[in-house]
Order: C-alpha cells, then structure tokens, then sequence
C-alpha cells in the first residue's frame, strides 16, 4: 500500500471506526441491538470438521462454515466498515492454533490487492492477524507481499486455485509461520502463501480462518464438508461481547 493511498483511506478509516464505536451493535441474524451475534443466532453457527488442508499448507482451521449468520458477519466486517466483528472474533480464531501439530514462531496475513485497499481503506487481514497475534502474545509481521493482479473475491474457482501472486519479505529459515486469513474457498490464496513462505525458507506452514465455504456437493447449505457440529453460544462469548446480550 503506497503512501499516497494511506493517506487517502485514513479519513475512510477513522470515520468508519467512529460510527462503529458510537452505534450499537445489531446481531446479523435477527438484528437484535447490543451484541455481535445474540444467543438464539450463535446457535445456527457450525465448526466444519478436519479437512486436508491444499498443498504445501500442513494445517489449517476455521472457526465456522462460511454460512447464514457467519457469512453475513464477515461481509460486514469486509465490505461495510463495521471491523469490529474481526477484533471481537480474534480471541475464537487465536484458540484454534491450540490443535496446530508445532508451536508458531512468526503471525503474518495475506495482503489484501490494491484495488480492495483503494476501496475499503483498510487491509482487513492485517487487522485480524494484529489481532489473533495479541491474543496469542505474539506480535504479526508482514512477510508477503502481493504483485498486481484482480482480487480473489469472485473469480470462477479455477483461477481462485492458483491464487495470487504472493513473494516472501525476508527469510523465514527455521521459522513455523502462521498465516491468518477471513475466508477459505478453495484454499488456493492459502496455498499461494505457503508456497512464498517455504521459497522463504519456513519448514511448515499453518493457516487459521475466521470461516471456510463448504465443499460443492457436499449437500445443503448447513453442512461443512463433513456434516457439522452446532457450536454452544456460551462458547462465542468473548469480553468483547460476542455471542451475549
């Protein structure tokens, strides 16, 4: 992001950040005021089940299905400003790396096309890995860097594979990097990270997602790839109020 588009978000930014802070929060299931997500939502929010994760990631998670209320949370956050969502999610996606098969050495994010950084005015990854970082104790670093190219957000599946364009910032030698992202769909940004990183010299790769879009035919809509588990809403409740009233 150059210096010039800094400058040009920065009041996008901050008039974004205050509506979000003086307005109150309305769940997106049935926009009940005073929380991220209300109980009776929370309960429609579903964990999908262990999938391989794409060559040469060595594993992955996500926190739910990209789906109903979790899908409408990230487009929020995304698309219409309101970011909070992704600092209250932080703490739920930094307890995934619990189940990550090694310890994590660096937290680094994908960096979003400059296209998506000219029209919201913020790296939306970034913020969520600063955020998943402080909540493991950890501090994110950017490692990659994106050459041009359209963004990832609707391209036909085929291309999403091969992914971006993604090139390591410095040496990773010995180092297992986490990578934080939104959403997974077919893996391939994912995928065109690890790839950067390993060119890098990291051994292993991990990746953490807020969300992953189920598989195509792998049924209705409320299935993961394997069918899902309900999450309890005592499990989304957060100090910042996700999943309580």
């Amino acid at each position: 992001m150059s210096t010039r588009d800094g400058f040009r978000g920065a009041p996008r930014r901050m008039f974004g950040d205050l509506l979000d802070a003086l307005l109150p929060a309305r769940c997106p299931g049935c926009r009940a005021a005073g929380a991220l997500v209300c109980e009776r939502c929370a309960v429609s929010l579903v964990t999908p089940r262990v999938a391989p994760p794409p060559s040469p990631l060595d594993w992955w998670a996500s926190c739910f299905v990209y789906e109903g209320v979790a899908r409408e949370l990230v487009a929020r956050a995304k698309y219409r400003g309101e970011r909070r969502f992704l600092v209250a999610v932080a703490e739920r996606v930094a307890a995934l790396v619990a189940g990550a098969p090694a310890r994590v050495d660096l937290v680094t994010w994908v960096p979003a096309s400059s296209a998506r950084l000219r029209s919201q005015g913020v790296d939306h990854g970034e913020l969520l890995a600063r955020s998943v970082a402080r909540a493991l104790g950890m501090t994110a670093a950017k490692r990659l860097t994106r050459g041009p190219g359209l963004a990832q957000t609707g391209l036909a599946a085929h291309a999403r594979r091969r992914g971006p364009d993604l090139r390591p910032i410095g040496r990773a030698d010995g180092a297992t990097v986490l990578i934080v992202d939104d959403v997974a769909t077919t893996g391939g940004t994912l995928a065109a990270a690890a790839r950067a990183l390993r060119s890098a010299g990291a051994p292993h790769v991990f990746a953490v997602t807020i969300a992953r879009t189920p598989r195509p035919g792998a049924g209705p809509q409320s299935r993961a790839y394997t069918p899902a588990t309900p999450i309890a809403p005592t499990d989304l409740r957060t100090p910042n109020s996700l999943g309580s009233r």
